[in-house]
């Protein structure tokens, strides 16, 4: 872990931010830094999940993860809006494949590790095995 050294005023403007948004000081500096970090993407938000931050398109449900998983089975920018997510716009998309690039080593990570077979084990480990079974719809 690297230390940043603050000065006295900073870091109360940092404590109050962190109190109103009932974070550490530590997790709302990352948050931050992140945002003044990044290249501004207009249509990207990176939200805060359980599992960690995750990149997704603005008001929507659909990670940048879920668009690249579609480019790899061939799908197109025009055929994601056009047949897949006509809720999203070209622009969306593309913006989508940018932050990609960016950040592929993040998003090439969620790719590999959540994959549905995990979902599967997780779901397990959380909801137990008639929770699991009843979820699934492998209920007796």
């Amino acid at each position: 872990m690297n230390t940043i050294t603050l000065s006295e005023s900073t870091f109360a403007r940092l404590e109050t931010k962190a109190r109103e948004n009932a974070q550490t000081p530590d997790a709302q500096a990352e948050e931050l830094l992140r945002q003044i970090l990044s290249p501004q993407r207009p249509y990207i938000e990176i939200v805060d999940k359980p599992l960690g931050p995750r990149a997704f398109i603005k008001g929507t449900r659909v990670s940048v993860s879920n668009i690249i998983a579609y480019t790899r089975l061939g799908e197109t920018p025009e055929s994601m809006t056009q047949e897949i997510m006509p809720h999203l716009t070209l622009a969306q998309v593309h913006d989508a494949l940018s932050y990609y690039y960016d950040h592929r080593a993040e998003i090439d990570y969620e790719l590999e590790t959540y994959t549905e077979e995990w979902a599967y084990q997780y779901l397990r480990e959380h909801l137990g095995e008639e929770g699991y079974l009843k979820i699934t719809g492998q209920s007796k």
